[in-house]
């Protein structure tokens, strides 16, 4: 019963991410038809003018409506599905490679472990954004960008910049691990490497994939967040021409991120314009380092696996009370007779 409800936070956190998704496929497929667009101007009771947009959050409007006359609620709703499954998509990508590259470098390349170290640790200071930028063809003001083809291409940016250190820290991972004492007792009675990677390293890493998901999944949607503010939308963008010298460039998609970032040169006038985009990240990154926090907990116990079996046993936490100290006694004749 006591286990059941330590795993209710991470059920809760999990629920909310699903149903978030869930309910943003609900939207885009059948709520968004039904749902009036918000008007042009507020009118009071006596039918008198009273705002225009951009309206600020209010009963009707929770998020507020910005200039362009959306409903940043329903934004926020329809852009859950693009933010959470890009960065659960980068997440698995990353994890995946850094596995498989990571079991090369451990098993077959650990000669090369000084070589791998001194490179990561150099590539480790340097911003990722400042990669992404720097190896992406981000053109900030040319011609308009969507489709496949374009999120697909910076998925694949948004998983290569983080692979050195990853492939650097289940590299080291493996490489201890192999030199447990029944990895080479198995190597000793003739185990190949492809099996010690198949019965051992393969079970050993599978106990930890899923924190190092949950890991990457917040360092992707604060990434997401600093391409976003540079204009850099994931979900592409396109131009519009308001007249023959003015133009705006906003999202293709309500990915939360180009709301913050399609908004922001708007903070000086209405502070509430980003605070719907800004709400949906907290609780998504609140919900994710609850999730990591609970399978951290999990890591608390010694895993061995031998032979495709899972052994487990909890490092209990000693305590004082533990602990029986014995008082010292003086024997004043024993002294006097050893003197």
């Amino acid at each position: 019963m006591n286990k059941s409800w330590k795993r209710l936070p991470f059920l809760f956190s999990l629920l909310f991410l699903v149903g978030l998704v869930i309910f943003s496929f609900l939207y885009t497929l059948v709520l968004k038809d039904h749902i009036k667009d918000p008007p042009v101007l507020l009118y009071d009771g006596n039918g008198n003018m009273t705002k225009a947009r951009p309206f600020p959050p209010s009963f009707d409007f929770p998020f507020g409506v910005d200039r362009f006359g959306h409903n940043l609620f329903w934004s926020v709703i329809d852009g859950a599905k693009y933010t959470i499954l890009i960065g659960l998509s980068v997440s698995l990508l990353r994890v995946g490679l850094s596995v498989c590259f990571g079991i090369i470098y451990g098993i077959y390349l650990q000669k090369m472990r000084q070589f791998f170290t001194t490179f990561e640790r150099a590539f480790r200071f340097i911003p990722a954004i400042l990669l992404v930028l720097l190896f992406f063809d981000v053109n900030l003001f040319g011609n308009s960008t969507k489709g496949f083809s374009y999120i697909a291409s910076i998925v694949i940016w948004l998983t290569i910049v983080a692979l050195p250190s990853l492939v650097h820290v289940v590299g080291n991972e493996v490489i201890h691990f192999n030199r447990e004492d029944f990895i080479t007792a198995s190597r000793a009675i003739g185990a190949t490497k492809f099996r010690i990677i198949r019965k051992h390293v393969m079970p050993f890493l599978r106990t930890r994939a899923l924190l190092m998901i949950v890991q990457q999944m917040i360092s992707v949607l604060l990434l997401l967040v600093h391409l976003g503010i540079v204009r850099v939308f994931v979900g592409g963008r396109h131009i519009i021409q308001i007249d023959s010298v003015s133009k705006v460039i906003l999202p293709s998609t309500n990915e939360w991120s180009a709301l913050i970032g399609v908004s922001y040169q708007e903070l000086m006038l209405d502070q509430w314009i980003v605070f719907g985009p800004s709400i949906a990240f907290i609780l998504t990154l609140l919900a994710c380092n609850v999730m990591k926090r609970m399978l951290e907990g999990t890591e608390e116990k010694v895993v061995v696996p031998i032979a495709g079996k899972t052994h487990s046993k909890e490092i209990k936490q000693l305590k004082k009370s533990d602990f029986t100290f014995a008082e010292a006694v003086v024997i004043n004749k024993g002294i006097k007779e050893f003197q």
